[in-house]
């Protein structure tokens, strides 16, 4: 080799000895993690990955902080020393979440691999690495500080270094952790789902409500809906202490997801204490504490996601106060309807105690400790609040399930003596009806029998006025055989036959027979049933003639007709009538004076 050649080669190999010796050499120890502060900073200007690693005019400066405004991209330089013999599995994050691109040496493949990580990858910031055994491994990061580039505040970002297998162990936990509550929220769910189609009641649906805002906010909690969504977009804001804030579609769907869960725990309460019926004050305040907490959860996630303004940050806080208000609402609504004796209160005061408290304690733990993030979310708050929620809630649902299978049964009980009462109804219904039936026959019989009567009554009353007539005809007949007769002896006077004496005495006393009265007075009885019995009764002085008068006069026969009948003057049956007045003193009335 000539001499200007190595010449050369050895004022590289000092320069890059000098180098290794000013770069800060970062040990692995038995810790699961390390944290980097320290490393080297190099401005992007659209330098490739070759140039970066092999280039010996790029100068990396040590410790230098990002300044977000100077340039888009930033590549960081660090040296990692794995002094175990073999290779060490590490997980690679920023302490802020920021996009950047891991470029480390794989031995087995003896080349470079580059991982993408960040809020805009499925990855969410954490990328695997593999340190080699008894080396010295250098790792290059290239950083994009584009979202937060408009801030121009500098940064410095921590390097977290974990060990593969506390990561994997510590997301295994989480993911058996979700897994488990998932397939119980969604079989509880399913069970209320089935109850409530058999029931039809809005308590089972408001727990359903319940559990379903308990799936999101899970979900959500555990920051999962960017591996099960295809899609995601967040906002990230960069704080002049150099901090960040990000907001992403998990932390959008938490929101969602408290909102649910209270608006259908609401609604529950109101539904299953029958607030609005027995206690209309609390429910006009869990009502009002609903809207007031949608009004104050609400509007912010959505213009936060929005990237109008991060609000988020500034009301996580009130957003906590208010889910601890609600909460200490819905449990004292509870204890004020067992004090007041609402059915079933007593269980359910029971199942919201446990639920409630862990609420609490999760609320309480997001005021101090912020927001969950993607290495700050394994805290299991969530999932005992939810377990204990639905295991307690169960409870309290089969004693619902058994007080309205209770009611059920008196109802059953009422309904059985109430129809018993209609068929005893019905039955007397149809007594009554029969009855009205017998009674309305026994009407017509009636009815017609009377028309019979008074048919008969018509005919004896026809044969009364023909034999009336036919007496006042024989009367009148003799009469006038008698003036007759009476001519006779007037033309011849001195003829004196005694024949014709003989039939004057005849003519003049069958003007008084009773042959024809005795049949007038059958049918009069017929017409008239005891009419002589009844007045002979009334007015046993009455002779025969003065009988025979009240009745002429009792079928509206006039003066004359009676003259007629009797074969006297009418002036002497009116002087009969005065008598005969006078002798049943003044109760007879003849037609003439009605």
């Amino acid at each position: 080799m000539p001499p200007l050649k190595i010449k050369y080669l050895l004022s590289i190999l000092f320069c890059v000895s000098i180098s290794l010796k000013a770069q800060t050499v970062h040990c692995l120890t038995n810790n699961t993690s390390l944290q980097i502060n320290t490393y080297e900073v190099l401005p992007d200007k659209h330098y490739s990955f070759d140039q970066i690693r092999s280039s010996t005019t790029l100068r990396f400066a040590q410790n230098d902080s990002l300044n977000t405004s100077a340039a888009d991209y930033y590549w960081i330089k660090m040296i990692v020393e794995n002094p175990y013999p073999n290779n060490e599995n590490y997980r690679i994050s920023l302490s802020l979440k920021l996009n950047y691109i891991l470029y480390f040496f794989d031995n087995s493949t003896q080349k470079w691999i580059s991982y993408n990580a960040g809020l805009g990858e499925s990855n969410k910031g954490t990328v695997s690495c593999t340190l080699q055994g008894r080396t010295r491994n250098i790792l290059y990061l290239k950083i994009d500080v584009r979202d937060i580039q408009s801030y121009g505040y500098a940064i410095k970002p921590a390097i977290i270094m974990e060990k593969e297998i506390s990561f994997n162990s510590r997301k295994d936990v989480l993911w058996i952790s979700w897994l488990l509550c998932i397939a119980v929220l969604i079989s509880f769910a399913c069970y209320n789902l089935f109850v409530y189609f058999q029931l039809k009641d809005e308590v089972y649906l408001c727990y359903l409500v319940v559990q379903l805002g308990a799936i999101v906010f899970i979900t959500s909690f555990k920051h999962f809906f960017n591996l099960l969504l295809p899609f995601g977009f967040y906002n990230i804001r960069l704080n002049a202490d150099g901090s960040t804030y990000n907001y992403d579609l998990n932390s959008f769907l938490l929101h969602i997801g408290c909102i649910i869960i209270f608006s259908g725990t609401i609604q529950l309460t109101r539904s299953y204490l029958r607030t609005k019926e027995l206690l209309p004050a609390y429910d006009n305040l869990l009502k009002y504490a609903l809207y007031t907490y949608a009004g104050i959860e609400l509007p912010p996630a959505i213009i936060t996601i929005a990237g109008i303004y991060y609000l988020d940050s500034y009301t996580l806080i009130y957003d906590n106060i208010a889910i601890l208000i609600i909460s200490l609402l819905i449990f004292f609504t509870c204890i004020v309807a067992y004090k007041r004796h609402i059915r079933a209160a007593k269980y359910f005061l029971l199942a919201n105690t446990l639920p409630l408290i862990f609420g609490t304690f999760t609320a309480v733990f997001f005021i101090i400790n912020s927001a969950p993030t993607y290495t700050n979310n394994g805290s299991f708050l969530p999932e005992i609040a939810i377990i204990s929620q639905i295991f307690t809630f169960a409870v309290a649902l089969v004693a619902r399930i058994r007080i309205v299978n209770e009611e059920l049964k008196a109802k059953e009980l009422e309904v059985g003596k109430l129809a018993a009462d209609i068929a005893l109804t019905e039955y007397k219904h149809t007594l009554i009806e029969k009855e009205n039936e017998f009674i309305i026959s026994a009407i017509q019989q009636e009815k017609d029998k009377n028309e019979l009567l008074q048919q008969k009554l018509e005919i004896n009353q026809r044969e009364l006025v023909g034999n009336s007539l036919y007496i006042h005809q024989k009367n009148k007949l003799l009469a006038d055989l008698k003036d007759q007769i009476q001519d006779i002896d007037n033309l011849y006077p001195h003829v004196k036959h005694p024949g014709l004496k003989s039939i004057k005495s005849s003519l003049k006393d069958s003007q008084y027979l009773d042959l024809e009265w005795d049949k007038f007075k059958l049918h009069f009885e017929q017409v008239h049933p005891d009419f002589f019995k009844t007045l002979r009764s009334k007015h046993p002085s009455l002779t025969q003639n003065e009988l025979r008068l009240y009745a002429y006069f009792h079928i509206h026969l006039s003066t004359k007709e009676i003259a007629a009948l009797l074969n006297i003057a009418p002036a002497s049956v009116r002087q009969a009538k005065a008598r005969l007045n006078k002798k049943m003193a003044g109760a007879f009335q003849s037609p003439e004076q009605n």
